[in-house]
């Protein structure tokens, strides 16, 4: 192996190894500034370097529960959100996507309500994980660990969440 080739492999194991990245230090939802996608909001992770990681979600439901559970740091239950016929769920996607909630209230009742929440949760999940390798604690936690309760460990912990100002009268 010649010196080049160790060096190059060195480098690409320096930056595959998490201790050495910078940690996140945020979440920020803001307006996105394509106007080709078919969302209005994106999720982004900032780093300690100032860095931003986009979050890609596979579908409209699963960044609409990560951005519900984003405006309540403490969590909350999953029947909660079902309150008022999904009032706050359905407020929230129109503002999202500029849609009539009646699809999402047509998509809660073909699966269930339990599923529903379960399904888009766990993608949820996995669309933050695979946006950084130190993503977990800016994931949806299992309710398990907290009384039944959804919510982002990062963010009940205090950490710092910068919603856009059209989102924060939600």
């Amino acid at each position: 192996m010649t010196d080049a080739e160790m060096r190059q492999r060195l480098a690409e194991y320096m930056e595959s190894d998490i201790t050495l990245m910078p940690r996140l230090v945020a979440v920020e939802v803001r307006l996105s500034s394509d106007t080709a996608v078919r969302h209005r909001y994106d999720v982004v992770l900032i780093d300690e370097e100032g860095s931003e990681t986009s979050v890609k979600f596979r579908d409209r439901c699963s960044r609409l529960m990560y951005i519900y559970t984003l405006l309540h740091p403490q969590g909350y239950q999953r029947r909660a959100a079902a309150a008022n016929d999904y009032q706050e769920l359905r407020q929230l996607f129109s503002q999202l996507y500029f849609a009539d909630s009646e699809a999402l209230v047509r998509t809660i009742e073909s699966t269930g309500y339990d599923h529903f929440v379960s399904h888009y949760v766990a993608q949820a999940r996995k669309a933050v994980r695979q946006s950084s390798p130190l993503a977990s604690s800016f994931a949806i936690d299992y309710p398990q660990a907290h009384n039944g309760k959804l919510l982002i460990p990062f963010v009940a912990q205090g950490g710092t969440v910068i919603i856009d100002p059209s989102l924060s009268r939600h």
